[in-house]
Formats: C-alpha cells, sequence, structure tokens
C-alpha cells in the first residue's frame, strides 16, 4: 500500500505545493484547513479549524480509519503582520492558538496512533522572520514557540519510532525548497529527530 500524509493547512501556497509533490511521488494524501471546500488534489479533505482540539482529532480518527497516517505535515499558519505595541491580548491570544496550540492538537490526534504502530513522522513548519523588514516580531515569536514544543515532543516520542522535527525557513518561503525538505524527512530520513531543520542556507 501506499504511504499515507496528512497536510494541515492543505489550502495554503505550502500545502497545495506539499500535496502536489507527495502525490507525484504516489504517497495518499489527506487534507485539512479551515476552508470549506478543497481545491487541492488530496484524497480525502475534511474542513476543519485547527483550533479546535476535538475537531481535529475527529478528523484524524477519519483519515485513520481509511488511510493509515504515515506521516504529518503542519503547513497550517495565521500571519498578525502588525507591530507589538498594537498588538490587543485578544490577537496575540489567537496566534498563539492557531500556531503552537494548532501543533498541539494535530500532534495530540496522530502521535498515539504512531506510537501504536510504532513507525510515524510530524513535521512542523515554522518561519524565520528575522531578516524581514517590516514589523514581525509578534508572529516571530509565535512561530518560534515550535522549536521548544517540537524538540522536547520529539525526545519524548523518540523511542516510540515516531520522529517530530520543526522545518524552520526563510520568509518569504521557497516553497520548492520547503516542500523538498518536508518529502525528504518523511519519505527518505531514517534518524532525524527532536531537532530544528534549517531551510535558510544557514546553520541554524
Amino acid at each position: 500500500m501506499n504511504k499515507a500524509i496528512l497536510i494541515a493547512g492543505c489550502e495554503g501556497n505550502v500545502g497545495k505545493a506539499a500535496v502536489a509533490k507527495f502525490k507525484a511521488n504516489g504517497w495518499q494524501v489527506a487534507g485539512i484547513d479551515i476552508k470549506e471546500k478543497s481545491t487541492s488534489d488530496v484524497d480525502k479533505y475534511i474542513s476543519v479549524d485547527i483550533k479546535d482540539t476535538e475537531a481535529v482529532i475527529a478528523a484524524a480518527d477519519e483519515i485513520d480509519a481509511v488511510m493509515p497516517i504515515d506521516a504529518v505535515f503542519n503547513a497550517a499558519g495565521y500571519v498578525l503582520d502588525k507591530a507589538y505595541e498594537d498588538t490587543t491580548v485578544d490577537e496575540w491570544q489567537e496566534l498563539l492558538t492557531t500556531i503552537l496550540g494548532g501543533a498541539g492538537n494535530l500532534c495530540k490526534a496522530v502521535a498515539p496512533k504512531m506510537v501504536k504502530r510504532h513507525e510515524g513522522k510530524i513535521i512542523l513548519l515554522s518561519c524565520d522572520y528575522a531578516k524581514q523588514s517590516d514589523v514581525a516580531v509578534v508572529d516571530a515569536v509565535a512561530a518560534n514557540t515550535l522549536h521548544g514544543f517540537g524538540k522536547s515532543f520529539g525526545v519524548e516520542m523518540a523511542p516510540e519510532n515516531v520522529r517530530v522535527n520543526v522545518m524552520y525557513a526563510n520568509t518569504p518561503l521557497d516553497i520548492e525548497s520547503v516542500t523538498e525538505t518536508v518529502f525528504y524527512l518523511a519519505d527518505k530520513d531514517t534518524y532525524t529527530s527532536a531537532q530544528v531543520v534549517a531551510v535558510t542556507g544557514e546553520v541554524f
């Protein structure tokens, strides 16, 4: 049977490119996104808000029942693009709940299934805003919360043969480099875990 990947945020530019990459290489692809309908070439699509823990778990259960999930790529995101002093508490909370909370929900939904099968790959996209000239401190803080989460959760999951990594990519994103790296980590890599993998042309 073909391997299967769940791509969160499959309706965004990165998500759609990842869908195309994995489909072209023979993978089954399931997608979740907040949009009501999908325009990407996924084999199964469920509309879900990644901030909703129970909904994400239910979606993963439904997908895993028809195509056991071998890998997950979280490309779901949210950009606030406001200066810190102009950001309200509600906006800050929404951003963190989407970026960190969404990644946590996704991991909570799929990791137990991977542990049970003693196999799996989880890749979390984290953008590098360090070289942007415009305001990005709030988005940067949210993105970097994934570093600690991914590394710590990766250590927890490594004995179960579930490899969790964060992919740290320059903005604006080089989508081809991102999808190539995601595919390598999901399809080829057999060792890397609990790492922040830089897609920046620099040593991180």
